[in-house]
């Protein structure tokens, strides 16, 4: 049986167009000889829908909807359609995620997800009851098995152990189905795409049947979707696969060895998707430029570049804002940046008006002076205050160039340059912003034949720049070790010794990074969203407390 994957870009609460999209997909799987079409999960209204599942005007425009995919198939193949319904019971939440089967104009099968994650990003049980059925139908000669996202993932460890005690894949072994269909909207992160094709091809084998992976693509506020989707045989062979980062439709039928789409490189799959976030954040939002605090250093550097290859050189401003204290190395290799990615560069001086608001705190608080801390932070809030003022008059965005590891630490001053609308290097530690800039060095942006980083911008020891002389490393652990003690702490919820023995972080090292995690809460808990790569990012799936006491952390077993 020819399949066809609709691996679309929705909206969240765009039912009308989300089914635009869906509709004219199924036309073109239809022209190319297609049997059955099949949907990501909850395709028309978009994942994550949140609580926009509470507002029923959004819910009855997704029956509408609904109605007008199941008059399509009147004259073409089966489609099988992610999307919410009511939940058939008098107590717990009043939907289900669904997926519906239409065929010949009529519902054919109807499956509700069995396996409702609430996990990490997830929040399912918010708003979902879950099914308790599986549902095999018959499309011609074909028994087709159907299961949604978390189905496919009932033995995967979270926090160390096994979320589910329900194994929704087993019915489908013992019925014999000739095809499984898994309908998903499965973030991404770095090297998901391969581990979920292993995952899938051992479903494959079990069943001893050709699978089926529909996946959403595009970006979702801090969420990204790389769709990947993919067919693979009932030995677990890839059939075909569709390009991450894009959206698709992609044929294939099992037995035919399609050509099958390679997966990218980590770093060149990390930059693809980060500039699926920056694009599709805009598109979702209404806006059309961005402007970027270009300071001269690494994480500037890279953020422009990512912001120019994704919507283009024109609609990017780079603006630098030099002090009495920044270096002029600083200002020209700001300036290099800006010509080498061809974006549009501007220079603001903030010496004055720095002197201006320091004379006016220190007209009112005690001592002769204001204190460094006051200085510094001074410094990067009228950076905020004048990008955000222009962002204002040119109707963008502020991109914020902060990392991981800046995040965790608390090194970034709130209002100042941790202001903006997104932050697309939030979940990248410093490590992973060096392998960006290199790789932008090395696979060029297609409009520049010149690399866009300067080696002036690679070698030069990092800094805040808000005092005479200071680099990072005066006030953190060198971002080697921030970085590791980070992973094994926000990543994988080491405990302080785990991490002294699986890292070369002295203990005092390990505390002062833990130390500064714990106390920064309030900060990320008022920052942009950072676009997620990794499976733990300071976003929506982090969710610590900020007037809490963390001593038994930091306590010695």
């Amino acid at each position: 049986m020819e399949v066809a994957i609709v691996q679309h870009n929705p909206m969240v609460g765009d039912v009308s167009g989300n089914c635009t999209q869906i509709i004219e997909a199924y036309r073109q799987a239809t022209d190319a000889g297609a049997k059955l079409v099949v949907t990501p999960e909850l395709a028309l209204f978009g994942y994550p829908p949140r609580d926009l599942l509470h507002r029923r005007r959004v819910r009855d425009a997704e029956q509408t909807a609904l109605d007008d995919l199941r008059r399509v198939t009147e004259e073409g193949p089966p489609l099988i359609v992610g999307h919410t319904a009511s939940a058939n019971q008098t107590s717990g939440p009043p939907l289900t995620n669904s997926a519906t089967v239409f065929d010949n104009g009529e519902v054919t099968g109807q499956y509700s997800k069995r396996l409702l994650p609430t996990y990490d990003i997830f929040d399912e049980h918010r708003y979902f009851s879950r099914g308790t059925e599986p549902e095999v139908v018959h499309i011609k000669d074909t028994t087709v098995g159907i299961t949604i996202c978390e189905d496919a993932w009932y033995d995967h460890e979270v926090t160390g152990q096994r979320r589910h005690q329900t194994d929704p894949i087993a019915p489908y072994e013992d019925e014999e189905v000739d095809l499984l269909v898994n309908l998903s909207a499965s973030p991404y992160r770095v090297n998901k795409p391969s581990s979920r094709q292993e995952r899938f091809g051992r479903h494959a084998e079990r069943i001893d049947a050709p699978v089926v992976f529909a996946n959403q693509v595009g970006g979702n506020d801090d969420i990204l979707f790389d769709g990947t989707s993919f067919i693979l045989d009932a030995d677990g062979s890839p059939i075909v696969s569709a390009t991450s980062g894009e959206p698709r439709v992609l044929i294939g039928q099992p037995k035919n060895n399609s050509a099958t789409a390679s997966i990218p490189s980590e770093t060149t799959q990390l930059r693809r998707m980060l500039e699926l976030g920056i694009r599709d954040y805009l598109d979702k939002t209404g806006f059309d430029d961005v402007i970027i605090g270009i300071s001269g250093g690494i994480d500037s550097s890279v953020a422009a570049a990512l912001a120019a290859e994704a919507i283009g050189p024109a609609h990017v401003h780079g603006i630098t804002l030099p002090s009495a204290i920044t270096a002029e190395s600083s200002r020209t290799d700001a300036e290099r940046v800006a010509q080498n990615l061809g974006i549009q560069f501007n220079e603001i001086g903030i010496e004055q008006l720095s002197k201006s608001l320091l004379d006016a705190i220190n007209g009112i608080t005690p001592g002769d002076d204001t204190r460094g801390i006051t200085r510094e932070n001074v410094q990067a809030r009228v950076r905020g205050l004048l990008l955000m003022g222009v962002a204002n008059d040119l109707n963008a965005l502020v991109l914020t160039p902060d990392n991981k590891s800046e995040a965790a630490v608390g090194y970034c001053t709130l209002y100042g340059d941790a202001v903006g609308a997104i932050a697309p290097l939030g979940d990248c530690t410093k490590r992973r912003v060096y392998a960006l800039a290199e790789d932008f060095n090395t696979d060029l942006p297609t409009w520049t034949d010149s690399a866009p980083i300067p080696s002036s911008v690679l070698e030069k020891a990092p800094t805040a720049e808000l005092a005479e002389g200071q680099i990072d490393a005066d006030d953190i652990p060198p971002y080697e070790v921030t970085d590791a003690v980070v992973k094994q702490y926000v990543g994988n919820k080491h405990n302080l010794d785990q991490i002294v023995q699986e890292t070369t972080a002295t203990k005092q090292q390990v505390k002062t990074v833990i130390e500064h995690i714990t106390r920064s809460e309030f900060k990320r808990h008022q920052t942009p969203p950072a676009l997620r790569v990794t499976t733990k990012a300071f976003d929506s799936g982090w969710r610590y407390p900020i007037a809490a006491s963390y001593a038994e952390i930091l306590t010695d077993s």
